[in-house]
């Protein structure tokens, strides 16, 4: 945190009163939700990614405070849920997977509830073509899968909440009407084991994709009940968040308006490709195949830079070169990913922005960019560095 005043200071800004914000750990049984106890955490810092898991790290303290609140039984791994509370809003919600020992308590590792989707598989198989399956009937009671992207990753939930323990109270209430309008043909082989996590990013990933992740939040109070929390399941179609018109969002490094604290312009090639092969299931001459061709790219000078990816389960062609394509175009942005540290409590503040919403980035001129940059990048991820007073945010973004 003393980063924040030296910067400032190195940069001739005026000290100004910064608010204090009050972090609340609630840790609860991962089936049930019931709250087990409220814990203090030191050292914590939490991510949440655009269609991705982010993770959190802190460390619950031992002492004669906290022992007769039993942190032990209230944060057992692979059992335990963790609610991240900011000023009354919760901003993080996710799994206790690991735990061990470190100097004056027990440090944790945790992940959000997308996280638990990793952990589940389709052990039957599950299939939009009924001549592949023996029970035709819809997914729960059946194999069946509807034919819309949003209503599959409906059944792929609902497949996982309907096996005994099952559910850990993830709604998908929201995963109903209107559908997305974008059908596909897909099976999902028993036997092959698909993780459901990766089979819904997969699907989300292809031509005509969407968005997904699962919001967290309290419900409204009523005759005086306890609050309680929601946890639902979500798309977005086409995408989540807003364009920089509709958000107006400007983050710039220089000048009176300075939010920027640090920021990170990296440029990769390494996982880069103007080719992609995609292959899919079958087997020798028979195996669904696709390529797709970055051309654009190939006619201004680049190089011939090949990949091959292969997508388990995957029999549709068309899905198999949506597929491809996506990943073509994720493979062409991978050159350009830049971070920016940015002060919580400055304009725009923590809290006005989430994943997926466009961006301004101005970065005036200085000895590192002397021309300086600017450009509209996408918020891919968002990084905290919890803290009462003073907290860190990172920003790392995407080409538009």
């Amino acid at each position: 945190m003393e980063a924040f005043a030296e910067d400032r200071l190195m940069r001739g800004r005026p000290e100004y009163e910064t608010p204090d914000h009050t972090y609340t750990y609630l840790f609860c049984d991962l089936l049930t939700d019931e709250l087990l106890a409220e814990l203090p955490m030191s050292d914590v810092s939490y991510s949440t990614e655009l269609n991705g898991i982010g993770t959190l790290t802190g460390t619950i303290p031992y002492s004669d405070e906290t022992l007769p609140l039993n942190p032990d039984a209230a944060s057992v791994p692979s059992r335990t849920s963790l609610y991240v509370d900011r000023d009354g809003t919760i901003v993080w919600a996710g799994i206790i997977w690991t735990r061990e020992l470190v100097k004056g308590g027990k440090a944790i590792q945790a992940a959000e509830l997308l996280s638990y989707y990793t952990r589940r598989h389709v052990k039957q198989t599950l299939s939009t073509d009924t001549s592949l399956i023996l029970n035709t009937a819809y997914v729960p009671d059946g194999q069946r899968l509807y034919t819309d992207q949003k209503y599959i990753v409906w059944s792929l939930l609902q497949y996982a909440h309907a096996q005994p323990n099952g559910s850990i109270g993830i709604s998908t209430s929201l995963l109903t009407a209107p559908a997305h309008g974008v059908p596909r043909v897909l099976t999902y082989f028993g036997y092959e084991r698909p993780e459901i996590y990766k089979s819904i990013a997969e699907l989300a990933a292809a031509d005509d994709g969407f968005d997904f992740g699962v919001e967290v939040g309290w419900n409204p109070v009523a005759n005086n009940l306890p609050p309680t929390r929601y946890k639902r399941a979500r798309t977005w179609f086409p995408r989540r968040g807003r364009t920089s018109t509709e958000s107006g969002l400007v983050f710039t490094k220089g000048g009176p308006a300075s939010s920027i604290v640090d920021f990170g312009w990296p440029e990769n090639g390494v996982d880069m490709a103007t080719e992609i092969s995609g292959l899919g299931d079958g087997t020798g001459e028979a195996k669904v195949q696709a390529v797709a061709q970055d051309t654009d790219r190939l006619a201004s000078g680049w190089p011939l830079l090949e990949t091959v990816t292969s997508y388990d389960g995957v029999i549709d062609q068309a899905q198999l070169t949506g597929l491809t394509a996506a990943e073509l175009t994720a493979r062409g942005n991978a050159q350009m990913q830049p971070w920016f540290d940015v002060m919580a409590d400055t304009a725009p503040a923590f809290g006005s922005y989430s994943v997926g919403d466009e961006a301004l980035f101005v970065i005036e001129p200085e000895p590192r960019m002397p021309a300086g940059r600017e450009g509209v990048l996408r918020i891919m991820s968002i990084d905290v560095t919890a803290a009462s007073g003073p907290e860190r945010v990172r920003l790392t973004c995407g080409v538009v």
